[in-house]
């Protein structure tokens, strides 16, 4: 289709901060770009990093010429430079890419005026929830909902792990990841092994404070991250922010992997088969491991079934998507 054939996917960030865009680009079949300031995080050092992204994105946009972007938000920055971009060319639209943080985190959402402005000016926004569509719908733009693209992962070398169940956390260290719970969750089941995802230098627990059972893999290349999850029993992703999906289930899923995760509306519609939900209180998930593990060969039938519906939903999610990049090509 020539409107893909002319389409670009952008994001303001390193390849390290895209893994759902460049499942969403290889899917779609079109070239991701991703533009990169520093490092350096806090905003100090964001009045000279999105200044530097902004100034890259439009030498990236006169080189490259693309008719159609689908931009990752947030940060919020970025599709704000392609609403500018498309008032100097009558065939110029765009696409966001709405993470939750795109649509919750008050810094990626003021000011409002204009966060909505840039919704509007969009051919769509695609969010991850039916909470979020009709709230940019409220502001008189188009949304769609993509809660996950299935997809195939690089893997690696099937790691050694020791004997029993074991469970591979997958963990940023970020402010909603109930990680204390989990640790003293896991502390109570000493025969179950707890590997745990993310840079632990951002860790509030220290390593040698961890539960036997418990051990920080430290950051993974992905081939090596793919490899753990599709060789662990199951997979627990755990948010105390509703309307928050959980990119590592989604993951879990394409893997095939049962799966463990917050009890949160959006989480239960959506892992309705092969999952296991909790709250985030260590009672509840060390109850929810036990479930998984006792009722394991049961909940690995049902994620199969589970992935047969998540192709479909990509299926029709992809041939409206791809008819929303044909109008005006």
């Amino acid at each position: 289709m020539k409107a893909l054939s002319e389409s670009l996917f952008l994001v303001w960030g390193p390849p390290s901060h895209g893994p759902r865009s460049k499942v969403f680009a290889r899917e779609l079949g079109i070239p991701i770009e991703f533009v990169e300031g520093t490092a350096a995080r806090g905003w100090a050092a964001g009045l000279i990093k999105y200044p530097v992204q902004a100034i890259r994105t439009v030498f990236l946009l006169r080189r490259v010429r693309p008719r159609l972007v689908i931009v990752q938000s947030p940060p919020s920055f970025a599709p704000m430079i392609l609403a500018v971009w498309t008032l100097f060319g009558a065939n110029r639209r765009f696409i966001i890419d709405a993470h939750s943080d795109a649509m919750q985190a008050w810094y990626w959402t003021r000011p409002r005026w204009l966060h909505r402005a840039v919704a509007r000016r969009a051919s769509a926004t695609i969010v991850t929830n039916q909470t979020f569509a009709d709230e940019i719908r409220g502001w008189g733009a188009e949304a769609m909902i993509l809660r996950d693209i299935p997809t195939r992962f690089p893997i690696g070398a099937a790691p050694q792990l020791p004997d029993g169940f074991s469970v591979m956390v997958v963990n940023t260290f970020a402010d909603d990841e109930p990680l204390d719970d989990i640790v003293e969750a896991a502390s109570g089941l000493p025969d179950v092994r707890f590997f745990v995802t993310g840079n632990q230098n951002r860790a509030r627990i220290p390593a040698e404070s961890l539960p036997p059972n418990v051990a920080y893999t430290g950051f993974l290349a992905d081939p090596d991250y793919y490899s753990l999850m599709g060789s662990v029993g199951a997979v627990m992703c755990l948010t105390t922010r509703d309307d928050t999906m959980q990119r590592g289930a989604c993951e879990a899923l394409s893997m095939g992997r049962p799966i463990i995760t917050s009890n949160w509306p959006l989480l239960t519609d959506y892992f309705h088969r092969g999952t296991i939900h909790v709250s985030a209180s260590a009672a509840d998930i060390r109850a929810g491991v036990l479930r998984m593990r006792d009722d394991h060969s049961h909940l690995q039938q049902e994620i199969r079934l589970l992935q047969e519906e998540q192709q479909k939903m990509w299926g029709d999610a992809r041939a409206h998507l791809a008819r929303l990049l044909a109008v005006g090509s």
